[in-house]
């Protein structure tokens, strides 16, 4: 059976049980585990009995006596449900929990097996579901069983067992166990770590000897406390070949090493990531390394135990324990560092555990005994392939995902798998790697860099030192220059009356909550209920800032707080030299890179006066005046942005507030201006996409976000194809609601889009012909057809954006038909030809940002303004999640529908040309388009991805509509 089917028949099983009142998805697997058991016993016995044949002579004793072959999975099957149901209950349960057979690991774990299925109709649909599947061979049988546990995977806690399989592939990879290699995981959950250590040595043992199944079985050991995980993974590792693992049942951190002391060439483990252990029930030996109770550090401990000198390990760990201050935490960094030659720390994604952990963690890669590593390689894996939210679904095919993916990975593809690069990073350590600046993704430290910092091995924190050695060969520190104090008032001391305002002006207080991106006056100040003296006022000139993450808010004092005290949660930074001017330094503290230089405490972060005297401002050399009035003229930019920003908003208001309509005609075409002249100072400076990504319908602002990013020019030629295609659409479908509105379906170009979808498959050049033709229909009978009619005039030259769609639908279908650039250069060259007519072609259809495409949820009538007020969403401008939009209409929508709203409010269905529907590839919502008909459905594509969907609804509407 193709593996394509595995997670179908998953599905399969896990419905079944949950239909029939079993909601626990470890409790299904664990059902689905005896009853494979029973299955694989009949196989080994089958096999068996067939070398037996040829041999003349029986090689065991067999796994079912003469007297027990009744319940063999082969004959039990075949009952009727009610009497498979007794046997199973009655005997082979009973059968299975008695008996322990050499080689089958699974076997030393069944003495506590429970037959929980509840009913004669499960087991039978269960037995049927799995001996159609297996029948196919153990490689499908294997397939099915990862499958069930992905989905054990996704159930809360017991996730936590689970390590996801590149990870996996990644440690055993860079620890590299060998055929000679005893491999341990201390806490083995499902399995995924021998079972990559398995495959791993099975498939790169040099010789036929070395690869035998058998040999690799014997050295593959594993503990856990859970008999559930022991069963799990005993059975993952059969269903692989390796049925003759050493499985055991071990809490390490209450037992210790014992007898396993020192065995172990290899150790791969994902411990449990957070938790405290009592010292009473703590091994000793696990204390003499380390004495904590934190559970993470002693795992480690453990693993150290394990391990023989000279052994390998890859160990998981919480991102914590790379950092924190406590002694335990630093004593086994020392550990690492100095004794047991740390090889390389890798840094996970916070997403890749989900979506039972969120949790940021790394790995540890080090080597028993070692002595001290001349530095420690670092990488930081920002992206291994897969999407870091709960869903963990594939962001490339199948042949760019993984360690040594078949397809070649460009600049675009490396931003979303990360692991070819770090395995080929990782074999250059020892050479090219160690010259690379601590900015870059890789880097090595030095042992006695490490060791100075109290063995930190947090790549944040060692980017960060390396920032501030580099920022003081450049700057200034400013504790040489600054007197730095946090406020000390609390608010407990603040008089809670609200008339409490004619207090001393010097008994007013600045806290921390007023102060924002605007000053109040001082006479708004709270008033110190005491009449104590503060230990320091505030002077004009002063610096102050909030101790909170994020919301600082720092600025210069005017003259009027003199004499103002400040609040508990102020910072407050008093220049004593004039070494830099006071707008520079205000300016840097607000800048992401001071706020990387500070170091912060708490949950919450927030940061303390007398650290910030270690902060070093770059130097700025010039005229202070100079400094001063570039800074003002940068404030006064920002100001007028922002101004302009407003008034574009106000006048796209104003264009509906009451008058004539000569007035408002007067008051779009103002706006229009205002908004034409802020378009093309936005091209001037090198933003000429910025405003089609905020304004304009979804598909092609997203398809405008792509271009714009783009890593690599394959894929910015790639982007600028979508986004010329993501136009065409938009405006084809636009042409089409409004043909259908105005009762013109019998235009010949829509005619033939019509008879086009029902054929086989709508071509660009079809979409184009429609937009010509509603264009120039609309024209004629004075109809401005939401903008339109006037949007593709005819232009001097024969210019405009029907000639800019023409030129680009001729060019997209060359590149798309095979005619495509092959070198850089032509690629270039190619790039060069589609960017400005689509350019162009955007500017071209202004009228877009005009309209409003919404996606309808909910209509209320609203009696005292005799309309009706419709919620839902704004499918305008590239977000993340549409934007929830609520508006008046002086007729009822339909909820759930799709519209666009002209610039004079009035609705246009947008279906059956356009429907919002749940992606079924990528689960979330996604625009589609009609592209062609079968005989029962209409296949629709998505405007952005090309994603497809069946609909038959769009069917049905597009049929009525084609004969109306």
């Amino acid at each position: 059976m193709n593996d394509g089917f595995m997670p179908a028949t998953a599905t399969r099983l896990f419905d079944a049980f949950w239909a029939a009142g079993i909601s626990d998805p470890l409790e299904i697997v664990e059902q689905l585990s005896h009853l494979l058991y029973l299955r694989e016993l009949d196989s080994v016995q089958e096999r068996w009995d067939q070398r037996a044949v040829l041999s003349g002579a029986p090689e065991r004793e067999p796994i079912f006596t003469q007297d027990e072959q009744h319940l063999r999975w082969s004959r039990v099957i075949r009952l009727t449900p009610q009497f498979m149901y007794a046997s199973m209950a009655d005997e082979v349960f009973p059968w299975l929990r008695s008996n322990a057979f050499d080689g089958l690991a699974y076997s030393q774990h069944v003495r506590d097996a429970r037959f929980a299925i509840p009913t004669p109709g499960l087991l039978a649909r269960a037995v049927g579901v799995l001996e159609e599947t297996l029948s196919a061979g153990s490689t499908s049988a294997a397939g099915l069983y990862e499958h069930l546990l992905a989905g054990v995977a996704t159930a809360g806690a017991f996730g936590g067992f689970r390590t996801p399989a590149h990870l996996a592939a990644l440690m055993v990879a860079m620890a590299e166990p060998g055929a000679d290699d005893e491999v341990c995981d201390p806490t083995c959950g499902m399995g995924g770590l021998l079972t990559a250590a398995a495959q791993f040595i099975h498939r790169s043992a040099p010789d036929t000897a070395a690869r035998d199944v058998p040999e690799v079985s014997g050295r593959l050991h594993g503990f856990d406390f859970s008999t559930t995980m022991l069963r799990l993974s005993s059975m993952r590792l059969a269903l692989q070949g390796f049925e003759g693992a050493d499985l055991q049942y071990r809490d390490n951190l209450v037992e210790g090493a014992g007898a396993e002391s020192g065995r172990y060439s290899v150790v791969l483990a994902n411990p449990p990531f957070a938790g405290s252990v009592d010292y009473e029930v703590v091994a000793p030996e696990l204390l003499e390394l380390v004495r904590t109770r934190k559970s993470e550090i002693l795992h480690l401990a453990a693993v150290l135990r394990l391990l023989k000198p000279g052994g390998r390990a890859a160990v998981i760990v919480p991102a914590g324990l790379l950092f924190s201050t406590s002694a335990a935490h630093i004593e086994l960094r020392r550990m690492l560092v100095d004794e047991h030659g740390l090889d390389a720390v890798v840094q996970l994604p916070s997403g890749a555990f989900k979506p039972y952990a969120g949790v940021a963690a790394a790995i540890l890669f080090f080597t028993k005994d070692a002595g001290q590593a001349g530095s420690v390689w670092f990488y930081d894996l920002k992206a291994d392939g897969w999407s870091l939210d709960h869903l963990r679904t594939p962001l490339l095919t199948q042949d760019k995902l993984g360690l040594a993916p078949d397809g070649v990975l460009d600049g675009a593809d490396h931003a979303r798998n990360n692991l070819p690069d770090l395995m080929r990073r990782w074999r250059l350590r020892h050479s090219s790697e160690r010259r690379r600046a601590r900015s870059e993704q890789s880097f090595c430290v030095t042992s006695k860099e490490i060791a100075a910092e109290n063995y930190t091995l947090s790549i944040g924190r060692l980017r960060q030192i390396h920032e501030m050695q580099r920022a003081a060969q450049e700057g200034i520190r400013l504790g040489d220059f600054a007197q730095i104090f946090a406020g000390s008032v609390r608010s407990s001391e603040l008089d809670r009356d609200p008339d409490a305002t004619n207090g001393d002006g010097l008994r007013r207080v600045l806290t921390p909550t007023l102060l924002t991106g605007t000053l109040p006056d001082v006479a708004d100040l709270p008033v110190r209920a005491d009449t104590r003296e503060p230990r320091r006022r505030l002077r004009q000139g002063d610096i102050v800032g909030r101790d909170l993450a994020g919301v600082r808010h720092w600025t210069s004092l005017p003259g009027q707080y003199d004499g103002v005290q400040p609040g508990q949660g102020l910072i407050v930074i008093r220049l004593t030299q004039d070494v830099l001017p006071l707008e520079y330094v205000v300016a840097y503290l607000s800048s992401p890179l001071a706020e990387q230089q500070l170091p912060k405490y708490g949950s919450i972060p927030r940061i303390r006066a007398r650290e910030m005297a270690d902060m070093w401002v770059p130097r700025c050399d010039g005229d202070p005046s100079e400094i001063r009035a570039s800074l003002a003229m940068l404030d006064e930019g920002e100001r007028e942005a922002a101004r302009i920003q407003d008034e574009l908003g106000r006048a796209r208001m104003r264009i509906f507030e009451s008058g004539t309509g000569s007035a408002r005609r007067v008051r779009l075409d103002d706006a229009a201006a205002m908004s034409s002249l802020t378009a093309q100072n936005l091209r001037r400076h090198n933003e000429p996409y910025k405003l089609f990504q905020e304004s304009y319908p979804y598909a092609i602002a997203r398809a405008v976000r792509k271009f714009r990013h783009s890593l690599s020019s394959v894929e910015k030629h790639e982007a600028a194809l979508q986004c010329a295609e993501s136009l065409i659409l938009s405006l084809g479908i636009t042409a089409l609601a409004l043909a259908a509105d105005r009762g013109r379906q019998d235009l010949p170009p829509v005619a033939q889009w019509r008879e086009s979808v029902a054929t086989g498959g709508v071509s660009l050049g079809h979409w184009v012909g429609v937009v010509r033709a509603v264009a120039e229909d609309a024209r004629q009978h004075g109809d401005p057809a939401a903008g339109l009619a006037k949007a593709t005039a005819l232009k001097k030259g024969g210019k405009g954006l029907m000639a800019d769609l023409d030129k680009l639908v001729e060019l997209r279908n060359k590149i798309r038909h095979g005619a495509g650039p092959r070198t850089r250069a032509e690629l270039e060259k190619s790039l060069g030809r589609i960017e400005p007519l689509m350019l162009s072609g955007l500017s071209g259809a202004a009228f877009l940002a005009n309209t409003r495409w919404v996606h309808t949820d909910r209509l209320q009538w609203m009696p005292a303004d005799g309309k009706f007020r419709v919620s839902g969403l704004a499918l305008m401008g590239d977000h993340p999640d549409f934007a929830s939009v609520s508006f008046d209409a002086a007729h009822p929508l339909a909820d759930g529908r799709l519209y666009l709203i002209t610039p004079q409010d009035t609705p246009l269905p947008l279906s059956p040309f356009c429907l919002l529907d749940d992606c079924p590839t990528c689960l979330s919502p996604e625009l589609y388009y009609p592209d062609r008909l079968t005989s029962s459905t209409a296949c629709l594509k998505s405007l952005d991805r090309g994603h497809e969907l069946d609909s038959d609804s769009v069917f049905e509407a597009l049929r009525g509509w084609g004969t109306s």
